[in-house]
């Protein structure tokens, strides 16, 4: 157990690697993909609207990954499972760091887990542009299309972004692409989503836990008290 939960914690690095390697393939301007458009008067990152959900989710921002998975947000916390759901991970935010948690152990990484992105791609200080893009049926959801450019002098390039926002679930995105320019972009798919609160105990998380084996530590034992991993509250989109 304490091998596997290494072993997803390790997984949350795996974020910052994936923004080098976009830098990387977008790094010749005829592999970006040009916004003709001209940008709207919307401002702000467009899932900062999203404070209470659940959903499906299928895919993640790494390439070929067309797993399917839960994914929980509440407030400025992420939750999502580790493999055949023996852990959970959650991701906060604010501070962008990740605590992985089974029945043994906790582990503290200073990475957000990569299947918390989109929601986790922002940063404080980011350029947010937002450029409608049209319109399209999604899943059954008519969507509108709107292109997002996160960009900042700590960026080697742009990180650039395609929403598909349901009008009948308040512009939440039932498909997010990752614009990279390659022959098959990363798409994550969003399904049966629930807008709402969510329960609150699926969130707890010990507030003392070792760091990832990338810092030369051994994860402890899960603190006195801590939650295990709660089973789905009644209002969990179901497969």
């Amino acid at each position: 157990m304490l091998r596997l939960l290494a072993a997803i914690i390790i997984a949350c690095l795996l974020t910052a690697p994936s923004r080098a390697q976009t830098a990387k393939e977008e790094g010749s301007p005829g592999q970006t993909t040009p916004l003709t458009a001209a940008p709207t008067a919307t401002t702000g990152y467009p899932l900062d609207a999203f404070q209470e959900f659940s959903a499906v989710m299928v895919g993640s921002v790494m390439n070929g990954d067309e797993r399917e998975s839960y994914i929980y947000r509440s407030g400025n916390l992420v939750r999502n499972p580790g493999p055949e759901g023996r852990n959970f991970l959650i991701t906060n935010l604010s501070t962008l760091e990740t605590y992985g948690i089974s029945a043994l152990a906790c582990m503290h990484d200073t990475h957000p887990y990569f299947r918390s992105a989109p929601f986790s791609s922002i940063r404080p200080g980011y350029t947010v542009v937002r450029v409608s893009a049209g319109q399209e049926t999604v899943d059954g959801h008519s969507c509108k299309i709107e292109d997002v450019t996160l960009s900042s002098p700590k960026l080697p390039q742009p990180i650039k972004l395609r929403f598909w926002e349901a009008e009948d679930l308040q512009g939440f995105p039932v498909k997010v692409e990752f614009m990279r320019g390659i022959a098959r972009d990363p798409v994550i798919h969003y399904k049966n989503v629930v807008l709402g609160p969510q329960d609150p105990t699926l969130f707890i998380y010990p507030t003392s836990c070792q760091k990832s084996p990338g810092s030369g530590t051994m994860p402890s034992k899960a603190a006195p008290g801590a939650k295990k991993s709660s089973p789905a509250p009644a209002n969990t989109p179901q497969h």
